[in-house]
């Protein structure tokens, strides 16, 4: 009974690491410019994130919108291809005034095509 025992627990802790190793391979948000809850004297050109692996091209976008939740960037979210890792996306950002904005982003995983989505806020003072 005992081995059994010992067994059981021996494929659970098994499993358990399998799921929380394939929970962690998801892209996940590491770095931004501007960053999250930053406050910056000048509107930024471009806004810039960084994730922690590959992203897949397809589906993976970036966007950012004013308080009223009109979009204020170029339309042309994405992948960084300058970037040879894979692991960041770009927009550019229209003049904008002094206010709050909000960074909307689906990272789409390179490697199994899990689809990971955020959001954070800048202000421009």
């Amino acid at each position: 009974m005992t081995g059994r025992l010992i067994g059981t627990l021996a494929v659970a802790a098994v499993i358990a690491t399998a799921f929380a190793s394939a929970a962690d391979a998801h892209a996940k948000l590491v770095r931004a410019d501007p960053a999250p809850k930053s406050v910056v004297t000048a509107a930024p050109k471009i806004v810039r994130l960084w994730f922690n692996e590959e992203l897949a091209s397809k589906g993976s976008t970036v966007a950012v919108v004013d308080g009223r939740g009109r979009r204020v960037d170029d339309g042309k979210g994405r992948l960084d291809l300058e970037d040879l890792d894979r692991k960041s996306m770009i927009t550019g950002l229209k003049p904008v005034p002094r206010g709050t904005y909000t960074v909307r982003w689906v990272a789409v995983s390179a490697d199994d095509r899990f689809v990971a989505r955020g959001t954070y806020r800048f202000t421009v003072r």
